[in-house]
């Protein structure tokens, strides 16, 4: 029986999440506008998940102050969403 990788750990915890790590690098994916990152990045803060010290959601494991930046990531408990638009409007 061979243990599990972290990125299938991750995809196991991240099931509907179509962000990757790797998305921060890919020069074709622009990062959402301030005014949505700031209003993610917000919730982040405020939420029991977070935390402080090292910026991460103990639900996804996942870096928030990067996450919060990619249009096609989401909040694992539903408190902000994917946009295909970066010129949605929050």
């Amino acid at each position: 029986m061979s243990e599990k990788s972290p990125w299938q750990l991750w995809k196991e915890k991240n099931p509907g999440d179509k962000a990757r790590v790797w998305d921060l690098f890919n020069p074709k994916i622009d990062d959402v506008p301030t005014e949505i990152f700031d209003y993610r990045y917000d919730l982040c803060k405020s939420c029991p998940f977070y935390i402080n010290l090292t910026h991460q959601c103990k639900k996804c494991g996942c870096v928030m102050s990067q996450k919060a930046k990619l249009p096609h990531s989401n909040c694992p408990i539903g408190k902000w969403g994917a946009i295909t638009n970066t010129k949605d409007v929050i």
